[in-house]
Formats: C-alpha cells, sequence, structure tokens
C-alpha cells in the first residue's frame, strides 16, 4: 500500500509540476548561497577585529607581566585619557597591585565584536574582551573593551575594568578607615 502526505500551506496543496519545482529549488539555492556568503564574509571581518584586539591585550598583559605597569598606558586611546584622570587611574593601578600583586598569567574567557556607527567617537568595531587575570596574590577578571575607530586603522583599550574579591577588601578597608577617622 502507498501512502501520499500533501502538505498544504494556508490551505492550498503545493502544485508539483516540474517547472514549478524548479523554480523554486534555484530560489532555494540562491537563498542559502547568499546567507553563506553573507555569514562567511561578516565572520572574517568578526575574527579578524577580534584577532588585532587580542594582540594588543595580550601584548599589554605580557608586557605588565615583564616590567609592571611600567609604560603600560600607552596601549590606551585617546578617548580613555580624556575621560580618565590620570592620578585616579595610577590610584587603580596602586590598588590593583596592593591587593593582588604582580600578574603572573591570563587567559581569555569571553569575547564580543560588534561593529558600530553611531555620530559621536565610538563609531567602529569595539571588541570586548574578558580575561581571567593570576596575580601572585589571588586572581580576577579583568575585561578590556577595545576600539578600532570607523576612520582609524589601529585598536586601542577604550576601556579597563578589574574585577575581585581581594580588590573590593582594599577598598572596603580604605572606606573603613576614613569612616573610622583613622586615615591621615
Amino acid at each position: 500500500m502507498d501512502y501520499t502526505l500533501n502538505l498544504s500551506v494556508n490551505g492550498r496543496i503545493p502544485i508539483n509540476d516540474e517547472g514549478s519545482m524548479r523554480f523554486k529549488m534555484k530560489n532555494a539555492i540562491c537563498t542559502i548561497a547568499i546567507v553563506i556568503v553573507s555569514l562567511s564574509l561578516f565572520s572574517c571581518g568578526v575574527i579578524k577585529g577580534k584577532g588585532e584586539a587580542q594582540k594588543i591585550a595580550e601584548s599589554l598583559f605580557q608586557e605588565r607581566i615583564n616590567s609592571g605597569w611600567f609604560d603600560s598606558d600607552r596601549y590606551y586611546s585617546d578617548l580613555f585619557w580624556e575621560n580618565t584622570d590620570e592620578k585616579k587611574w595610577s590610584n587603580i593601578k596602586d590598588i590593583v597591585t596592593q591587593a593582588l600583586g604582580d600578574l603572573e598569567s591570563y587567559s581569555l574567557t569571553s569575547w564580543n565584536v560588534q561593529s558600530k556607527v553611531n555620530t559621536n567617537a565610538i563609531s567602529g568595531t569595539i571588541v570586548v574582551l574578558e580575561y581571567e587575570t593570576v596575580y601572585k596574590k589571588g586572581i580576577g577578571t579583568e575585561t578590556l573593551t577595545i576600539h578600532k575607530p570607523l576612520m582609524g586603522n589601529e585598536f586601542s583599550i577604550l576601556g579597563h575594568n578589574f574585577n575581585s574579591k581581594k580588590i573590593q577588601q582594599v577598598i572596603d578597608n580604605g572606606i573603613e578607615q576614613v569612616v573610622s577617622g583613622d586615615s591621615a
């Protein structure tokens, strides 16, 4: 016994003539080809952007392992410095060093790449890289936001976030000193 299954779309049974099927098949193949080519082109740019940004981040980390914070500020963008007070940045680096000691290793744990066209200075490619960082006295998570301007040709660090229980303890201790009047 032969069973035939007729699928209907919007209550109509599809026509199974050979010409109609060839036309549908050509459309389907063209659509699939366009999607594959688009994804390939997009992913090449994404992977390239991630790779370039990762080189910046890993150069920064390797330099910090070898020399501490010496000369690390050169990896940060002009936009970073326009929005960051140098003395506060120096204090942040001192807190990280006091809480965790010297950087010993790093490992990329996640990443995200976006291309944006805005009416401000942040147009371009933005790569967010999250690293687990291992220090002499503990571990942390460092998130780097790395930016390549729309009309630029180099990535640089736009934002740097440190997260660690030991850093938070140092900050909490400082707050306690100020509140209790023990500060000098």
